[in-house]
């Protein structure tokens, strides 16, 4: 286990809240989503929202949403004898109810910390992508949603994709229900979000220049894609480039991550990352597909051009943080075929280019 698991996993074992948490008043919750969507405590019954927030709790919060570069706007309170965690809204504030022994006890059961670290960014994810103030009320496809948003921020935390799925394989039922879905579907949704982190922020790294990262898939998506490999346009050994800065973020308040405007299972939408990147353009079956924009964080354009199946497909313009390009054809995510790799100084290589790598007939220019 990690130095950094351990860390938070001495932090959620800690969870205690500060003052008298035994007198536990009823209060009517607007909207809850639990995490196993079992039977027990009702769903309109938490502890009293007055509770001071928890610090350890809050540390906790904080370690989940930092690699996403977000803010917590939320209060975190404990709640005994639920057997669960919930993301709700009380009174216009937005809350994560737990109870410790809960979050113990499934740690416990599956022999790591990762298992209450997902749960704990399942509800964050709740909360992050409108679903408590939506009015909608629970739905499977929210679950869905949360699950993803968990799978992408454990691959950030540095999370195996088995130790991202491991709460879900403990908790998750077998059967559907009026608000979660059954295990198989939380377990895929959970690998998608894993996979896409992995496809925007390979956990392998780079010796040269940025891959060319597949494309994340949004989270109304039905199926997943693998994610391609990691390939770097090489420059000649003679003009050594220099290493380029990661991707930047931007710190938010209150962030929206999702579908935000139009529509993104068949017709034109912008979809929100966790990580603040963006696509704007056509969708087709939850797929980007057709004519699109992909935007870094900082709002400067990744890839602009055209999408096959959520992929960068045909004729399209790869944009490098450090001031490089590529214009040409793209197969599968990656360069396949005529284009040219433009360095900021001004040089460039053009020719056929084959997954990613410049072949023979390629020429360098000054």
């Amino acid at each position: 286990m990690s130095v950094k698991a351990s860390t938070v996993l001495s932090a959620i074992l800690l969870l205690t809240v500060a003052g008298n948490v035994s007198a536990q008043i009823p209060v009517k919750g607007a909207f809850i989503c639990n995490y196993t969507g079992k039977s027990g405590t009702s769903p309109d019954v938490v502890c009293s929202p007055t509770t001071t927030s928890n610090a350890h709790a809050q540390k906790v919060v904080d370690r989940i949403l930092k690699p996403i570069g977000l803010m917590r706007n939320f209060k975190i309170i404990e709640c005994t004898n639920t057997e669960n965690c919930f993301a709700t809204v009380m009174k216009g504030q937005r809350f994560i109810v737990y109870d410790a022994a809960f979050m113990q006890s499934i740690e416990e059961e599956t022999e790591t910390d990762w298992s209450a670290i997902s749960i704990m960014a399942h509800e964050i994810g709740h909360h992050l992508q409108g679903h408590t103030i939506d009015g909608t009320g629970g739905q499977p496809q929210k679950e869905l949603e949360a699950d993803k948003f968990s799978g992408f921020v454990l691959h950030q935390m540095g999370a195996s994709l088995d130790e991202s799925m491991v709460a879900v394989r403990a908790l998750g039922d077998e059967h559907a229900t009026t608000t979660h879905p059954a295990k198989p579907a939380r377990l895929e949704a959970v690998r998608k979000g894993w996979l896409e982190a992995e496809a925007m922020y390979p956990k392998s790294g780079m010796t040269n220049r940025p891959a060319l990262a597949s494309a994340p898939r949004p989270v109304t998506s039905p199926v997943a894609a693998a994610p391609s490999p990691v390939v770097a346009v090489p420059r000649p050994a003679a003009i050594a480039p220099s290493r380029v800065a990661a991707t930047g973020r931007t710190t938010v308040g209150r962030a929206t991550v999702g579908c935000v405007s139009g529509d993104c299972e068949d017709g034109k939408g912008t979809f929100v990352y966790p990580t603040r990147e963006r696509y704007a353009g056509e969708f087709e079956e939850g797929d980007k597909h057709g004519v699109g924009t992909e935007y870094y964080a900082d709002g400067k354009v990744k890839y602009k051009g055209n999408f096959r199946d959520n992929l960068r497909s045909d004729y399209g313009v790869y944009y490098y943080r450090n001031g490089d390009r590529f214009e040409g054809w793209f197969q599968k995510n990656i360069p396949n075929g005529k284009g040219s790799y433009y360095f900021a100084d001004g040089d460039r290589v053009t020719g056929t280019f084959k997954n990613g790598q410049p072949t023979a007939d390629c020429i360098l220019a000054h």
